[in-house]
Protein backbone atom coordinates (compact mmCIF):
# COMPACT_ATOMS: atom_id res chain seq x y z
CA UNK A 1 0.00 0.00 0.00
CA UNK A 2 1.15 3.50 -0.92
CA UNK A 3 1.97 5.34 2.48
CA UNK A 4 -0.23 8.15 3.92
CA UNK A 5 0.92 11.44 1.84
CA UNK A 6 -0.32 13.91 4.92
CA UNK A 7 1.45 12.28 7.40
CA UNK A 8 3.75 9.39 6.25
CA UNK A 9 2.61 6.28 8.29
CA UNK A 10 2.01 3.71 6.40
CA UNK A 11 -0.41 0.23 6.59
CA UNK A 12 -3.66 2.14 6.20
CA UNK A 13 -7.15 0.40 7.24
CA UNK A 14 -8.62 -0.67 3.87
CA UNK A 15 -12.65 1.17 3.33
CA UNK A 16 -13.96 -0.42 0.24
CA UNK A 17 -13.63 -1.43 -3.82
CA UNK A 18 -15.40 1.35 -6.50
CA UNK A 19 -15.11 0.37 -10.06
CA UNK A 20 -14.82 4.08 -10.27
CA UNK A 21 -11.68 4.28 -8.60
CA UNK A 22 -8.20 2.92 -9.87
CA UNK A 23 -7.53 1.33 -6.48
CA UNK A 24 -8.91 0.71 -3.12
CA UNK A 25 -9.98 2.67 -1.13
CA UNK A 26 -8.05 3.30 2.27
CA UNK A 27 -7.77 5.31 4.91
CA UNK A 28 -5.03 6.11 7.07
CA UNK A 29 -5.18 5.19 10.66
CA UNK A 30 -2.99 7.54 12.21
CA UNK A 31 -4.31 10.78 10.65
CA UNK A 32 -7.54 9.64 9.35
CA UNK A 33 -7.12 10.80 5.70
CA UNK A 34 -8.57 9.08 2.97
CA UNK A 35 -6.77 8.13 -0.35
CA UNK A 36 -6.34 5.35 -3.26
CA UNK A 37 -3.96 3.15 -1.94
CA UNK A 38 -2.98 1.41 -5.13
CA UNK A 39 -2.51 2.49 -8.69
CA UNK A 40 -3.74 0.95 -11.19
CA UNK A 41 -3.14 3.02 -14.31
CA UNK A 42 -1.36 5.92 -12.63
CA UNK A 43 -3.79 9.05 -13.79
CA UNK A 44 -2.13 11.64 -11.65
CA UNK A 45 -0.36 14.46 -12.81
CA UNK A 46 3.10 15.18 -11.52
CA UNK A 47 4.34 10.85 -11.45
CA UNK A 48 4.87 10.92 -15.48
CA UNK A 49 4.88 13.24 -18.54
CA UNK A 50 1.88 15.60 -18.63
CA UNK A 51 0.73 14.10 -22.46
CA UNK A 52 1.04 10.59 -21.03
CA UNK A 53 -1.39 11.41 -18.15
CA UNK A 54 -3.78 13.51 -20.82
CA UNK A 55 -3.81 10.32 -22.71
CA UNK A 56 -4.40 7.88 -20.45
CA UNK A 57 -6.83 9.83 -18.36
CA UNK A 58 -8.75 10.12 -21.94
CA UNK A 59 -8.78 6.44 -22.12
CA UNK A 60 -10.47 6.04 -18.60
CA UNK A 61 -13.51 7.92 -19.00
CA UNK A 62 -13.60 6.81 -22.78
CA UNK A 63 -17.60 5.38 -21.95
CA UNK A 64 -18.35 9.11 -20.34
CA UNK A 65 -20.45 11.36 -22.53
CA UNK A 66 -18.97 15.30 -22.10
CA UNK A 67 -21.38 17.61 -21.54
CA UNK A 68 -22.13 20.06 -24.21
CA UNK A 69 -18.98 22.41 -24.07
CA UNK A 70 -20.92 25.57 -24.56
CA UNK A 71 -23.01 24.74 -21.93
CA UNK A 72 -19.63 23.68 -19.34
CA UNK A 73 -18.55 27.13 -20.12
CA UNK A 74 -21.64 29.12 -19.26
CA UNK A 75 -22.15 27.13 -16.29
CA UNK A 76 -18.07 27.11 -15.27
CA UNK A 77 -18.56 31.36 -15.59
CA UNK A 78 -21.42 31.34 -13.07
CA UNK A 79 -19.36 29.06 -10.96
CA UNK A 80 -16.22 31.65 -11.21
CA UNK A 81 -18.06 34.52 -10.14
CA UNK A 82 -19.13 32.88 -7.18
CA UNK A 83 -16.18 31.81 -6.37
CA UNK A 84 -14.70 35.52 -7.07
CA UNK A 85 -17.08 36.96 -4.64
CA UNK A 86 -15.86 34.47 -1.64
CA UNK A 87 -12.08 35.51 -2.84
CA UNK A 88 -12.48 38.83 -2.84
CA UNK A 89 -14.13 38.96 0.85
CA UNK A 90 -10.30 38.27 2.22
CA UNK A 91 -8.36 40.30 -1.19
CA UNK A 92 -9.62 42.53 -3.79
CA UNK A 93 -6.80 42.89 -5.84
CA UNK A 94 -3.60 42.12 -6.23
CA UNK A 95 -1.83 39.00 -8.17
CA UNK A 96 -3.60 36.11 -8.81
CA UNK A 97 -2.48 32.92 -9.39
CA UNK A 98 -4.84 29.82 -10.77
CA UNK A 99 -3.48 25.94 -10.64
CA UNK A 100 -4.78 23.91 -12.61
CA UNK A 101 -6.77 26.81 -14.65
CA UNK A 102 -7.92 24.12 -17.62
CA UNK A 103 -9.63 26.64 -20.02
CA UNK A 104 -9.26 29.35 -18.33
CA UNK A 105 -12.93 30.31 -17.24
CA UNK A 106 -12.18 31.51 -13.56
CA UNK A 107 -9.31 33.46 -15.01
CA UNK A 108 -11.91 35.19 -17.59
CA UNK A 109 -13.67 36.03 -14.55
CA UNK A 110 -11.00 37.09 -11.98
CA UNK A 111 -8.91 39.05 -14.42
CA UNK A 112 -11.71 42.15 -14.01
CA UNK A 113 -9.80 42.73 -10.70
CA UNK A 114 -6.75 40.92 -10.41
CA UNK A 115 -3.28 40.47 -12.35
CA UNK A 116 -3.65 36.27 -13.07
CA UNK A 117 -1.71 33.76 -14.62
CA UNK A 118 -2.55 30.52 -15.44
CA UNK A 119 -0.49 27.47 -14.73
CA UNK A 120 -2.41 23.81 -16.45
CA UNK A 121 -0.50 21.15 -17.35
CA UNK A 122 -2.94 19.82 -19.95
CA UNK A 123 -1.62 20.99 -22.99
CA UNK A 124 -5.37 20.26 -24.86
CA UNK A 125 -6.76 22.96 -22.24
CA UNK A 126 -3.94 25.43 -21.92
CA UNK A 127 -4.45 25.58 -25.74
CA UNK A 128 -7.65 27.78 -24.70
CA UNK A 129 -6.25 29.40 -22.23
CA UNK A 130 -3.31 30.91 -23.22
CA UNK A 131 -5.46 33.15 -24.75
CA UNK A 132 -7.35 34.60 -21.56
CA UNK A 133 -3.85 35.45 -19.62
CA UNK A 134 -0.16 34.96 -19.42
CA UNK A 135 0.02 30.65 -19.03
CA UNK A 136 2.74 28.40 -17.87
CA UNK A 137 2.39 24.69 -19.31
CA UNK A 138 3.52 22.53 -16.38
CA UNK A 139 3.18 22.02 -13.16
CA UNK A 140 3.05 23.56 -10.40
CA UNK A 141 6.31 22.41 -8.55
CA UNK A 142 8.24 24.00 -11.78
CA UNK A 143 6.53 26.95 -11.96
CA UNK A 144 10.00 30.16 -11.78
CA UNK A 145 7.63 33.10 -10.52
CA UNK A 146 6.64 33.79 -7.06
CA UNK A 147 5.08 36.68 -4.82
CA UNK A 148 1.45 36.66 -5.49
CA UNK A 149 -1.71 38.05 -3.17
CA UNK A 150 -3.36 34.70 -4.14
CA UNK A 151 -3.28 31.31 -5.47
CA UNK A 152 -6.25 29.44 -5.94
CA UNK A 153 -7.32 26.01 -7.27
CA UNK A 154 -10.30 24.54 -7.52
CA UNK A 155 -10.76 20.54 -8.20
CA UNK A 156 -7.54 19.45 -8.56
CA UNK A 157 -5.35 18.90 -5.51
CA UNK A 158 -7.33 15.17 -6.01
CA UNK A 159 -5.54 14.77 -9.10
CA UNK A 160 -2.11 15.33 -8.19
CA UNK A 161 0.72 12.89 -7.79
CA UNK A 162 1.18 14.17 -4.00
CA UNK A 163 -1.30 17.03 -2.45
CA UNK A 164 1.39 17.49 0.18
CA UNK A 165 4.00 18.63 -2.83
CA UNK A 166 1.08 20.58 -4.55
CA UNK A 167 0.34 22.44 -1.31
CA UNK A 168 3.58 23.38 -0.22
CA UNK A 169 4.40 24.35 -3.86
CA UNK A 170 1.39 26.55 -4.12
CA UNK A 171 2.82 28.33 -0.73
CA UNK A 172 6.15 28.81 -1.99
CA UNK A 173 4.54 31.33 -4.60
CA UNK A 174 2.71 33.16 -2.31
CA UNK A 175 3.89 36.49 -1.27
CA UNK A 176 3.93 36.49 3.14
CA UNK A 177 0.19 37.57 4.27
CA UNK A 178 -1.07 35.82 1.01
CA UNK A 179 -4.19 34.07 0.66
CA UNK A 180 -4.82 30.38 -0.49
CA UNK A 181 -7.68 29.23 -2.07
CA UNK A 182 -8.65 24.92 -2.28
CA UNK A 183 -11.79 23.85 -3.55
CA UNK A 184 -11.93 19.68 -3.36
CA UNK A 185 -14.20 17.22 -2.70
CA UNK A 186 -15.66 16.31 0.76
CA UNK A 187 -15.47 12.87 1.87
CA UNK A 188 -16.88 13.37 5.31
CA UNK A 189 -20.48 14.26 3.51
CA UNK A 190 -23.92 12.54 3.50
CA UNK A 191 -23.68 11.83 -0.07
CA UNK A 192 -20.80 9.65 0.50
CA UNK A 193 -22.36 7.89 3.54
CA UNK A 194 -25.07 6.99 1.56
CA UNK A 195 -23.75 6.06 -1.91
CA UNK A 196 -20.38 4.44 -0.57
CA UNK A 197 -18.73 3.04 -3.62
CA UNK A 198 -20.87 4.88 -5.89
CA UNK A 199 -20.22 8.23 -4.56
CA UNK A 200 -20.17 10.47 -7.43
CA UNK A 201 -17.14 12.08 -6.53
CA UNK A 202 -15.35 8.64 -7.09
CA UNK A 203 -14.07 9.20 -10.65
CA UNK A 204 -10.78 7.05 -12.21
CA UNK A 205 -8.40 10.11 -11.79
CA UNK A 206 -9.69 10.78 -8.34
CA UNK A 207 -6.90 9.81 -5.90
CA UNK A 208 -6.83 11.94 -2.28
CA UNK A 209 -10.62 12.79 -0.63
CA UNK A 210 -10.14 15.36 2.15
CA UNK A 211 -12.65 16.47 4.99
CA UNK A 212 -12.12 19.47 6.77
CA UNK A 213 -9.38 18.08 9.38
CA UNK A 214 -7.08 16.43 6.86
CA UNK A 215 -7.25 20.13 4.74
CA UNK A 216 -6.84 21.97 8.01
CA UNK A 217 -3.63 20.15 9.12
CA UNK A 218 -2.44 19.74 5.48
CA UNK A 219 -2.62 23.72 4.96
CA UNK A 220 -1.13 24.08 8.80
CA UNK A 221 2.07 21.59 7.57
CA UNK A 222 2.38 24.04 4.90
CA UNK A 223 2.91 27.47 7.10
CA UNK A 224 -0.75 28.60 6.49
CA UNK A 225 -3.35 30.32 8.86
CA UNK A 226 -6.55 28.45 7.87
CA UNK A 227 -9.39 31.42 8.10
CA UNK A 228 -12.14 28.64 7.04
CA UNK A 229 -13.59 25.58 5.45
CA UNK A 230 -16.94 26.18 4.28
CA UNK A 231 -19.06 24.04 2.14
CA UNK A 232 -19.82 25.60 -1.25
CA UNK A 233 -22.66 24.95 -4.04
CA UNK A 234 -22.21 25.39 -7.58
CA UNK A 235 -24.66 26.61 -11.03
CA UNK A 236 -26.62 23.71 -12.17
CA UNK A 237 -29.25 23.05 -15.53
CA UNK A 238 -30.68 20.18 -16.53
CA UNK A 239 -27.88 19.54 -19.44
CA UNK A 240 -25.52 19.01 -16.29
CA UNK A 241 -28.05 16.87 -14.22
CA UNK A 242 -28.89 14.60 -16.20
CA UNK A 243 -25.05 13.99 -18.07
CA UNK A 244 -23.70 13.13 -14.50
CA UNK A 245 -26.64 10.87 -14.08
CA UNK A 246 -26.27 9.53 -17.32
CA UNK A 247 -23.23 7.97 -16.07
CA UNK A 248 -24.66 5.85 -14.21
CA UNK A 249 -28.21 4.97 -15.74
CA UNK A 250 -27.68 4.82 -19.48
CA UNK A 251 -31.47 5.21 -20.32
CA UNK A 252 -30.53 8.98 -18.92
CA UNK A 253 -28.63 9.83 -21.77
CA UNK A 254 -31.65 9.72 -24.40
CA UNK A 255 -33.26 12.14 -22.36
CA UNK A 256 -30.94 14.31 -22.00
CA UNK A 257 -30.66 14.90 -25.91
CA UNK A 258 -34.29 15.31 -25.94
CA UNK A 259 -34.03 18.60 -23.33
CA UNK A 260 -31.35 19.53 -25.60
CA UNK A 261 -33.53 19.69 -28.00
CA UNK A 262 -36.27 21.45 -26.13
CA UNK A 263 -33.69 24.18 -24.89
CA UNK A 264 -33.90 23.27 -21.44
CA UNK A 265 -30.54 23.63 -20.86
CA UNK A 266 -30.44 27.12 -20.36
CA UNK A 267 -32.55 26.93 -16.99
CA UNK A 268 -29.93 27.65 -14.40
CA UNK A 269 -29.86 26.79 -10.67
CA UNK A 270 -28.14 27.00 -7.33
CA UNK A 271 -27.83 23.75 -5.72
CA UNK A 272 -25.61 22.51 -2.83
CA UNK A 273 -24.89 18.98 -3.49
CA UNK A 274 -23.71 19.18 0.29
CA UNK A 275 -20.22 17.58 -0.73
CA UNK A 276 -17.52 20.35 -2.04
CA UNK A 277 -15.89 22.26 0.36
CA UNK A 278 -13.88 25.44 -0.25
CA UNK A 279 -10.97 26.19 2.30
CA UNK A 280 -9.50 30.13 2.53
CA UNK A 281 -5.89 29.67 4.18
CA UNK A 282 -3.20 32.82 4.89
CA UNK A 283 0.46 32.39 4.60
CA UNK A 284 1.94 33.23 7.79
Amino acid sequence: MIPCDLCGSGNPAPVLLSPRLDGPLVRCRACGFYYVGERRSNLAFGADSASATTDRIREANSDFQNLDLDEERRLASLNAKTRLDRIRRYRSSGKLLEVGCARGDFLRVAREHFDVVGVEPNAELARDAIGIAPLYQGLIENYPEAGFDVTASFHVIEHTDSPRRFLEAMAARLRPGGLMVIETPNIQSVPFRLMKSRWRQFIPEHYFFFDPQTMRKLMESAGLKVEQISRIGKYASPALILNRLGRYFRPLQSIERIAARLHLQRVVVPVDPLDIMIAFASKR
